[in-house]
């Protein structure tokens, strides 16, 4: 993220774009806001996932993440959706679902065979 920041950075003073800084307190609020939930600990949260789940389950938070954000304008913003935008969040949602599912048998199956296996041991 810091490479990309400053190759960003880099690319915005070589085509002339002017350097600013938020000019109110709202604004420095919602930069630290933004660097520190939309940075660090999403990308602290990722990292953990890569290490404890497959990487399609930890890399489907990037897919679910917009329609969090939908849902959030929704109920405290008040926004309005159209059916379009209904329907996309559906698809999105149930294509992390697909995604899930392998992972979601394997352990059914596994805690069947564990419950089969403590049915036939005989108790002591």
């Amino acid at each position: 993220m810091i490479v990309g920041g400053g190759i960003l950075f880099i690319g915005s003073r070589l085509s002339g774009e002017p350097l600013t800084t938020p000019s109110t307190m709202d604004g420095w609020l919602a930069l630290g806001y933004l660097i520190v939930f939309g940075s660090i600990i999403a990308f602290s949260s990722y990292m953990y996932l890569l290490k404890h789940v497959r990487p399609a389950a930890a890399t489907s938070y990037a897919y679910v993440n917009p329609v969090v954000a939908v849902l959030l304008g929704i109920v405290f913003a008040g926004e309005r959706i159209g059916q379009a935008e209904w329907m996309a969040m559906i698809v999105i949602v149930a294509a992390v679902i697909l995604v899930g599912l392998p992972q979601w048998r394997a352990r059914g199956k596994a805690r069947k065979a564990n419950l089969a296996e403590a049915e036939v041991k005989p108790q002591a």
